[in-house]
């Protein structure tokens, strides 16, 4: 809802047994099925694959499920710090969506941006623009 991807409706991961081949003999093992629910501008619903999402909804997937799990197992108790990194994919709007919502979990929070993506970024942050 934050970075406002409104045809994405639902994203979820289900964890299912597989049986496979390990040489002669077959096993069990555990996989994991990613499910999305999206909808179309008339309201209809459908579920989708991994592959049929744009490169900026994919990487929002991911990054989504890290930070879901680094809130949810609680983290932010035991390591204070946060890096995110690799988000051109992203519009500066949503990053600075992300930004200003992962604040307030993180003690200290970097971001490397693209000089015009961290335009968007409200002025109170610090900044490090040579190294």
């Amino acid at each position: 809802e934050i970075l406002e991807y409104e045809n994405i409706d639902r994203i979820w991961i289900e964890r299912v047994g597989q049986t496979v081949r390990e040489g002669r003999r077959k096993v069990e093992q555990t996989a994991f099925d990613l499910h999305i629910v999206r909808s179309t501008e008339e309201g209809s619903t459908y579920e989708d694959t991994i592959n049929h999402l744009s490169e900026s909804e994919r990487e929002v997937t991911g990054l989504i499920f890290a930070l879901a799990g680094y809130l949810v197992h609680e983290v932010y108790e035991e390591v204070p710090f946060m890096l995110l990194d690799s988000l051109e994919a992203i519009d500066s709007e949503r990053i600075a969506a992300l930004v200003e919502y992962f604040e307030e979990y993180t003690d200290f929070l970097v971001v490397a941006l693209l000089p015009e993506d961290a335009q968007a970024i409200d002025g109170r942050h610090n900044r490090i623009s040579d190294i």
